[in-house]
């Protein structure tokens, strides 16, 4: 029982480390044409460009187009902590449009990266012989679009595959804790 406590607390932890928020680089996702292809795994996206031909505001868009054969229900982006970003007076945030969250990622005392999880998402596959796909476009603000750093986009496991992650680390638990109990009951 330990054992669950620990986990619970762990839970707990987890569920408390993506409430920071801020108020000015903002990163979302959003529906829109052609652009990457995703097939599954990590894309490098080198670039961003401008939204539309005429965007006053500077905001920088890369589409992505889903060749997985699956619908994409999350995406983790991590953004690199250049120093463009650094200067970026008000420092990250997310697009109040999405389901959200950031967390820094520190190497030593510095933060090397900023990695943003999306939930909600609804990017279904349906391409055929490479025609088709639905999309999603990621939308940075705040930043010239020029100036952006190259990002990492990786697709989240959809909620069944973590259904049957946290069924094996039940079932791993109940196995030790079995071996456990045997063993103080070969000792008396």
């Amino acid at each position: 029982m330990k054992l669950l406590r620990y986990l619970f607390a762990l839970v707990f932890v987890c569920a408390l480390s993506g409430m920071a928020r801020a108020d000015d680089f903002k990163l979302g996702v959003q529906d829109a044409g052609l652009g990457y292809q995703y097939t599954g795994g990590t894309l490098q996206v080198p670039a961003f460009g401008d939204c539309t031909p005429a965007d006053p505001l500077n905001n920088g868009c890369v589409t992505i187009w889903n060749d997985t054969g699956n619908t994409i229900t999350g995406l983790i982006i991590d953004v690199p902590n250049t120093q463009v970003i650094q200067d970026d007076p008000g420092g990250p945030a997310c697009l109040i449009t999405n389901d959200c969250s950031f967390t820094p990622i520190y190497n030593g005392d510095v933060i090397s990266e900023y990695e943003y999880v999306f939930t909600g998402l609804d990017v279904p596959y349906g391409g055929v012989n490479g025609v088709g796909f639905d999309t999603f476009t990621i939308i940075e603000t705040g930043i010239p679009e020029a100036d952006f750093p190259a990002v990492t986009v990786t697709a989240t496991p959809e909620p069944a595959s973590l259904m049957l992650l946290a069924t094996g680390l039940i079932l791993c638990a109940g196995f030790i804790y079995r071996r456990r109990l045997d063993g103080a009951n070969l000792g008396s």
